[in-house]
Parts: structure tokens; C-alpha cells; sequence
């Protein structure tokens, strides 16, 4: 399984955010996601629209895939970066989830084994909260299925990432209230009050 670490928004409502500061260390938000996603060893690439400015790439020991599609959002970096992947299965993470870490994906693996075992067909396990809102950048994902997804999507006109779900055989990951934090997207300066130290 490969973490695949989505970085390459514009931020319009927090410039700069990925590499802001954050937490005792002062450790850019992006550095901090792939640190807590990568602690068990799991192998990670870095979407990007561009490169990486050098000293936030010097602090992230990861390789990077710069988006193929102009302007696709979340949507191209996954098409890009899938087409990369040598691993089966896919974990897609926004890079702006500042609590998320690795029991998230050891769960949702959990999940997908279960349902594989039961000879359920899984293409994903997507954590949904209890108002039902899903959580697609945060989820576990078939490589190849997402990628060809994602790609048709795109050709479609389609960029919504929920685009690409349509026709994947889902399960769903239901969000406990004490495990809601790790799903905590910092989009506004005032986002940065529910981030948890580590």
C-alpha cells in the first residue's frame, strides 16, 4: 500500500498552508502529514502541481509526481500520481488533514480485508461521518480502479473527486465521534486551534 499525500492546492482561504508552521515544532503542515502517515514505514508519494520550493523538499524524504492534467485540482493530482504507484492499494490523503495519521489507514485496511474475506469486491473504503458527508481524501482506494476512474472522470469534464467514486464497489467506514479529529482539514487560520499536538 502506498500513501499518496495530496500538496499541490492553491489554498485560496489559507495561502501558503502546507507550508505554514505548525505545533510545538514549528514543522510545515505537509511535513507534519507525511510524518504521522509514513511512522510505520509505509512506503509515500507527494502530488504536486509544481515542484516542491527546495527547503520544504529537503524535510520530505518522499518522491514527488507533478500533476500531468492543468488545473484538475485533487482529481488530477490523483490521476497523476496513481499512474506512479506500483502498489495494489492506494491510501489518498489530503495534504491539509493535520490529525490524520497511520491508525486511520490501519483501520480502513482492517475494513477492506473484512469485507475481502466475506468475498465482498472492494475498489475502496471510504470513512463517511454520521451526517454522511464521505471522506474521499482520506481513503483507501484500488490503485488501478481509482486511477482509470480518475481519468475518465477528468475526460468527462467531471473534477470533482466524489466523480470518480461512481461505479466503485464502496465500503464504507463509518466515523466513531472520538475518531472524528483525525479527519480535522485546516482550511482558515482559525482551523489551526483543533490541531493536536504531536
Amino acid at each position: 500500500m502506498t500513501v499518496v499525500v495530496l500538496a499541490g492546492g492553491q489554498a485560496t482561504r489559507l495561502p501558503g498552508k502546507l507550508a505554514r508552521p505548525i505545533g510545538a515544532g514549528n514543522e510545515p503542515l505537509v511535513v507534519r502529514v507525511v510524518r504521522q502517515l509514513t511512522a510505520s514505514g509505509r512506503p509515500c508519494l507527494i502530488s504536486v502541481r509544481e515542484p516542491l520550493p527546495s527547503d520544504l523538499a529537503a524535510r520530505i524524504a518522499a518522491p514527488v509526481a507533478v500533476d500531468r492534467y492543468q488545473d484538475a485540482g485533487p482529481l488530477g493530482g490523483l490521476a497523476s500520481a496513481t499512474a506512479q504507484v506500483q502498489t495494489p492499494l492506494t491510501f489518498a490523503a489530503a495534504g491539509d488533514l493535520a490529525n490524520i495519521d497511520t491508525t486511520a489507514i490501519d483501520e480502513l485496511i482492517e475494513r477492506y480485508e473484512s469485507e475481502r474475506a466475506r468475498g465482498e469486491s472492494v475498489d475502496a473504503v471510504v470513512p463517511r461521518h454520521s451526517s454522511g458527508q464521505l471522506e474521499p481524501l482520506a481513503a483507501l482506494y484500488d490503485t488501478k480502479v481509482l486511477h482509470d476512474n480518475a481519468v475518465r472522470t477528468l475526460a468527462s469534464g467531471t473534477k470533482k473527486v466524489t466523480g470518480a467514486l461512481h461505479g466503485m464497489h464502496i465500503a464504507y467506514y463509518d466515523i466513531a465521534p472520538d475518531r472524528v479529529v483525525l479527519y480535522h482539514n485546516v482550511n482558515t487560520a482559525a482551523d489551526l486551534s483543533g490541531v493536536i499536538a504531536r
